[in-house]
């Protein structure tokens, strides 16, 4: 059966273009998705040119190879129809163009919201995610939307997470959440492509530049002594209070914080954790704060609360921080800068908005390197990886060192 096929790219607004097989016979046409996307300066004649790669880093060796075996599929199909003496058939093509490279073809018109939603009801089935986590992936779908009504299959390809970037930036979300979108979505595309709807890894091309804030987000020395006089009002911010204390002279992540059980609790030594985060096991000393929170919540009788403190979601957490430390004063100006694409920006805020659960364990950090702790012994009690992530501490806590060497300067 005479046929032709021309290798080409496809149309897109990026750089990136998928590269499609365009097979013609009988006065038809079908077009079929290799699975590849090039750079359009990089790929001439049906061919990648030597020496360059794609985003997925395969090399024009490895892709001009498969267009040439996906190129021989097609020519024994037309061989074997004309051995059998019958047309051939565009879906059929489709079929077996499919089957033989595994693309998503078949699935091509499959919507991804559904999908998305199944991931989400299968990950939470199996507590792979908390709600904090559902709620994020939540936004995320939104922003699908957003981006197209009518997603599927169809249109996600090895240059797909890159588009949503350029969308991202267009509507100048933060770099920090574009990053953290991108990561989300990273892991349902990995998702669908260990359940078989995709057959292509899909990796952003270009970085996010980011701009780590989190140096500021601690409580200096007085501030924390201001928190700590601080009288609640109810007992949520009793509750809150302590959570924060307890963090801020232990290191504790909040979520290992509302997972500690009493019988983790050795008074009046330490408290032995796994960290949920890391899954490091950890041994931390009770010191003065830490001994009196506990021995308070230890001692309340509940048989049903196995855990020391009680549960409160991470927002009322932080939403209740928020009007604590504003009610003790902490509410210096701080300039935050992010990024917004390639922009610099740069705004002010008091400083009890930009606080959180977290910055008990930043607070903690500081105030034990402020008091000359060797950085080793702090990193075994945080369950930290290694000393690198303690850099930017170390340089809050000698400048901490520096202004209180200088209150010798006073005469005697």
């Amino acid at each position: 059966m005479k046929h032709s096929i021309k290798v080409c790219l496809g149309t897109s607004k990026y750089e990136l273009k998928p590269i499609r097989l365009r097979v013609s016979f009988l006065s038809q046409r079908v077009d079929l998705n290799s699975g590849i996307s090039y750079e359009e300066k990089n790929f001439k004649n049906g061919r990648a040119k030597n020496n360059t790669r794609n985003a997925n880093r395969q090399t024009a060796v490895e892709v001009n190879l498969l267009l040439s075996k996906q190129i021989e599929v097609i020519d024994n199909y037309f061989i074997e129809c004309d051995l059998q003496k019958r047309y051939p058939q565009p879906d059929e093509l489709k079929r077996i163009f499919a089957e033989k490279f595994k693309t998503s073809v078949q699935n091509a018109n499959v919507d991804v919201f559904s999908l998305f939603d199944t991931f989400i009801k299968k990950r939470e089935s199996e507590k792979q995610l908390t709600m904090s986590c559902v709620i994020n992936y939540i936004a995320v779908k939104r922003q699908l939307q957003a981006f197209n009504s009518k997603l599927t299959l169809r249109h996600i390809h090895d240059d797909f997470l890159n588009e949503i970037k350029a969308f991202f930036e267009e509507k100048q979300l933060k770099n920090r959440t574009i990053k953290h979108y991108l990561s989300m979505l990273n892991t349902f595309l990995m998702w669908l492509k260990q359940n078989k709807y995709l057959s292509i890894d899909i990796q952003p091309q270009n970085t996010v530049k980011i701009i780590k804030n989190d140096t500021q987000s601690y409580l200096t020395h007085s501030e924390l002594k201001q928190f700590y006089e601080y009288k609640p009002e109810n007992d949520t911010e009793n509750l809150c209070k302590d959570l924060f204390l307890f963090a801020a002279f232990s290191g504790l992540r909040f979520s290992d914080l509302i997972r500690l059980k009493k019988i983790d609790i050795h008074l009046p030594t330490h408290f032995c954790v796994i960290t949920k985060k890391t899954s490091t096991s950890i041994k931390v000393e009770l010191n003065r704060y830490t001994r009196e929170i506990a021995e308070k919540y230890f001692n309340i009788n509940n048989e049903f609360l196995t855990t020391l403190f009680p549960t409160i979601s991470i927002k009322h957490y932080n939403n209740t921080l928020h009007e604590i430390f504003k009610k003790c004063g902490v509410n210096s100006d701080v300039t935050i800068t992010y990024y917004q694409g390639s922009n610099r920006v740069e705004v002010t805020k008091k400083k009890y908005e930009i606080l959180s659960s977290h910055s008990a364990r930043r607070t903690f950090v500081v105030e034990c390197l402020s008091k000359g702790i060797p950085p080793l012994t702090v990193i075994r009690w945080t369950g930290h990886s290694n000393l690198e992530t303690l850099r930017p501490y170390i340089a809050i806590a000698d400048e901490t060192k520096k202004k209180e060497m200088q209150k010798l300067d006073t005469d005697l």
